[in-house]
């Protein structure tokens, strides 16, 4: 379903506010980036209460073992990291797309080369961790032909500005409603189609398997798409450091090296699942926890309480 448009006088607040923070973002150094983005990301803690508390029920049920001090302890990174790298992608937009490799190096490229050497496309896989904005920007920097999907934003005048800095990338955004049938025919002419499929869908538009170790709804598409195409995987996540940002590349699994066990959506999107709930345990302060990424799950809720009870 299309996402319902706010009214005049929100948009125009939102991006009046968008607008100041840009141009305050590109004068910034990159140590005033950081705290202002820290302080930032403290701030939408407490105003969105709400998602932090579905944060801590989503941290406790993940991860039994810690306590509540300890979840509560990744989440306040989280909220911090999350607010840096909000900050951090808004100046990243400003760059020129020659001097984004100068900001974000790359680990591990020759997998996506190798993989795009194949000549049958490439599934590139990524999830809302680390620096996931400034990941696509440094894709489309690497390589040609990109394409990916997105919906429209519920602001327009947000949804202008990122039509033109698309266009200035040259990515190809493909609308959900039609994606399918746009992505197997982008694959089909050697692109590499980015997808990040770590959050939840409608029972009706995916399959229940392990995510970070409990049952989830997910989309089976990206396995799909490479199964129909003979498509290699390749997975990408994108990390803040001490010099920017690297983006890792890892994990290329190609379709025509699985058994034939293993040729099938449900079992190809569980490996998926692995590969990005393994990097997510290991860094959990930098995945989106906000997400209601286990809603439909039958296990039920677990409630949280803070030290002061609520």
């Amino acid at each position: 379903m299309s996402r319902r448009r706010k009214n005049a006088l929100q948009q125009r607040a939102e991006y009046l506010l968008y607008r100041a923070v840009a141009g305050a973002v590109r004068s910034a150094s990159s140590s005033g980036l950081r705290r202002w983005g820290s302080r930032l990301g403290t701030l939408a803690r407490h105003v969105l209460r709400g998602r932090d508390r579905l944060a801590m029920r989503n941290l406790v049920a993940t991860f039994p073992e810690k306590s509540v001090a300890e979840c509560r302890k990744i989440l306040d990174e989280c909220w911090r990291h999350f607010g840096r790298e909000a900050l951090a992608a808004i100046r990243m937009q400003h760059v020129p797309i020659a001097e984004i490799p100068s900001h974000c190096r790359f680990v591990n490229e020759q997998i996506l080369q190798e993989a795009i050497a194949q000549g049958r496309g490439v599934v590139l896989l990524s999830a809302h961790y680390g620096a996931w904005e400034i990941a696509g920007l440094a894709i489309i920097a690497l390589v040609k032909n990109v394409h990916t999907v997105a919906r429209p934003l519920d602001n327009e005048l947000l949804e202008r500005d990122l039509a033109l800095i698309r266009a200035r990338t040259g990515v190809q955004v493909v609308d959900r409603k039609r994606a399918a049938r746009s992505l197997l025919k982008a694959l089909s002419q050697k692109a590499v189609v980015v997808l990040l499929p770590d959050q939840a869908v409608q029972a009706r538009e995916g399959i229940l398997v392990p995510f970070l170790g409990r049952p989830a709804w997910t989309t089976d598409a990206p396995a799909k798409l490479a199964l129909r195409q003979q498509s290699p995987i390749v997975f990408a996540f994108c990390i803040a450091d001490e010099a920017g940002h690297r983006l890792e590349f890892e994990e290329a699994i190609r379709i025509d090296q699985l058994d034939d066990d293993e040729k099938n959506a449900a079992a190809l999107t569980k490996r998926i699942n692995d590969v990005i709930s393994r990097r997510i345990a290991a860094r959990p302060e930098i995945w989106l926890w906000m997400h209601d990424r286990w809603k439909g799950n039958p296990s039920g809720e677990i409630e949280v309480k803070t030290a002061d009870g609520k």
